[in-house]
C-alpha cells in the first residue's frame, strides 16, 4: 500500500495544479492540509474552506485548511521531480515534465 506522501503525489499527477502539488502546501493528512502561503487566521477562519463552521475540537489559530485538490492563484510548484527514483516517478504518474492537466 503506497504511503501518504506517494497517494498526495499520485493525486498531483493525475489532476494538475492544486493544493496537493503546491510548494505552499503541508499535508495533514493524505486529503487536507494547511496553506502556508497565507498569513495565520483564527480557527474559525482556518476550517471554513473545509466547509465547516465548527469542530468539535478547536483546532486554533495557524494557517488556512484546504483540501488537496483545492486549487487557487497563488499555485506554485519548484520541486525537481525528475530528483526522484524512476519506479517512484513510475508509480505516481510523473513521467513528463508537467502534471496530466497542467495546460487547464
Amino acid at each position: 500500500m503506497a504511503d501518504r506522501q506517494e497517494n498526495i503525489d499520485a493525486f498531483y499527477w493525475a489532476v494538475g495544479p492544486c493544493c496537493a502539488g503546491c510548494d505552499w502546501w503541508g499535508s495533514i493528512n493524505s486529503s487536507v492540509g494547511e496553506c502556508t502561503k497565507s498569513a495565520p487566521v483564527a480557527a474559525g477562519d482556518r476550517i471554513a474552506m473545509l466547509g465547516m463552521e465548527r469542530a468539535s475540537i478547536d483546532p486554533g489559530a495557524g494557517h488556512i485548511l484546504t483540501t488537496r485538490n483545492h486549487r487557487c492563484g497563488d499555485f506554485r510548484d519548484t520541486f525537481d521531480w525528475s530528483s526522484l527514483p524512476l519506479p517512484y516517478r513510475k508509480r505516481i504518474g510523473a513521467l513528463t515534465k508537467e502534471p496530466h492537466h497542467a495546460a487547464r
